[in-house]
């Protein structure tokens, strides 16, 4: 098959194909517009279109997920990064960047670190803060680590139930918990592992369960992104328990995705 046949290919974006075939010939993209004659074994680039048109994400084939600017190793049973939380990361660093001044010691705690993100994102920002991050998925603190020794960071990686493994005294929580509700039936989702994205109570019961914990650790600090619809929800949990000094967030599209709470 010729580069330029590939490229005629119906199925995908033209972007994703030829990041697919710079990936599987190990050439730029300017080398694909400068030989569209240059022919290639096509075996493996029809393998990975199948899987696509299947919905079987990318971030999988290659092991490779970019998130601010940064490539992170990713592999099928991690949760793959969305676009949509590096509006955390830039809410992180704007409430992170408040303390810099006040605070020489701060330890910030991520609940459910999945690839390692935020966490690795953050540390890079503030490496004179300590770093604690969990995971109930023993796949999830293994990537992790593997993330954190390509950028030299220094976080201490648990294996937790939200904070159960976390005794000392934390101050600031950040996470992207799972939230999604688990009446939700979409199927490009399938393919990831569903504790990192389905939560009870219309996907509010672990990010009820994160400020819970905030409160019974007296932080001053929690960060969390949620679903684009569960802000009246959270507002009426809010109120429930009397948490006056809050705010929320919006994402790249303008919806309203996370909050922070300051105590």
């Amino acid at each position: 098959m010729k580069i330029k046949e590939a490229l005629k290919i119906k199925e995908l974006s033209r972007s994703e194909k030829e990041y697919i075939l710079s990936k599987l010939l190990n050439e730029d993209k300017i080398f694909l517009h400068l030989n569209p004659e240059f022919e290639f074994d096509e075996e493996k680039f029809l393998k990975i279109i199948e899987l696509r048109k299947k919905e079987y994400p990318l971030e999988y084939i290659f092991n490779e997920a970019y998130f601010y600017d940064e490539k992170f190793y990713i592999e099928e049973g991690i949760l793959v990064p969305r676009d949509d939380t590096e509006a955390l990361i830039d809410v992180s660093i704007k409430e992170l960047g408040d303390y810099v001044k006040q605070e020489k010691k701060l330890t910030i705690t991520e609940i459910g670190v999945g690839s390692g993100i935020i966490s690795i994102t953050l540390a890079k920002k503030f490496p004179q803060f300590r770093f604690i991050a969990t995971d109930i998925n023993p796949k999830a603190i293994e990537v992790s680590k593997i993330n954190a020794k390509t950028y030299n960071v220094n976080i201490d990686f648990r294996l937790s139930n939200l904070l159960d493994e976390v005794k000392e005294k934390i101050d600031i929580i950040v996470s992207n918990p799972p939230y999604v509700e688990e009446e939700w039936n979409y199927e490009p989702l399938k393919y990831e592992p569903k504790e990192a994205l389905f939560a009870k109570d219309s996907g509010t019961f672990l990010l009820k369960e994160i400020v819970k914990e905030g409160i019974k650790r007296k932080v001053k600090l929690i960060i969390c992104e949620f679903g684009y619809n569960q802000k009246e929800l959270m507002i009426k949990f809010f109120e429930s328990l009397n948490i006056k000094n809050y705010y929320f967030y919006k994402d790249l599209s303008s919806n309203t995705r996370g909050f922070v709470i300051k105590f």
